[in-house]
């Protein structure tokens, strides 16, 4: 299993994302501008208790991320296509992972998202969302 987030400390994977095997806590980090990335089996976690406290204005600390079972790179990929769905993460604006909507789609499952440069994305023409989580993160 991976935890993947977008890593904002400054130093020489700023802007990067950053891939945690949660077993072994080996850290690897993939620049978004050399390619596509490709999850699989995934589900959005945010800490909604911290992402409440940096919307109402406190500093800013890691309060989300995503699982997934595995990952790739798309080599033949350059973008997302124009259909695809962006989903957005940051608890200044919203404490939440939404759609364009404004949606809370905290603790959704997705069988394949894509992150890119731009952010994450999923192909709502092919991928699909799964089933919502019962359980909280």
């Amino acid at each position: 299993m991976l935890k993947v987030r977008y890593h904002l400390q400054r130093g020489e994977n700023y802007m990067h994302w950053q891939f945690k095997e949660t077993l072994s806590g080996q850290v690897s980090y993939h620049d978004p501008k050399e390619n596509v990335i490709k999850l699989y089996n995934c589900v959005l976690h945010n800490n909604r208790n911290l992402a409440d406290k940096i919307y109402l204005g406190k500093n800013k600390d890691v309060c989300a991320w995503v699982k997934c079972r595995g990952m790739g790179l798309e080599f033949e990929m350059t973008s997302i296509p124009s259909w695809s769905t962006k989903l957005t993460y940051n608890p200044k604006t919203l404490p939440y992972w939404h759609t364009n909507s404004g949606r809370n789609i905290d603790g959704l499952a997705f069988d394949i998202l894509y992150l890119t440069k731009d952010g994450v994305f999923y192909d709502e023409c092919r991928e699909g969302i799964l089933n919502p989580l019962i359980s909280k993160t």
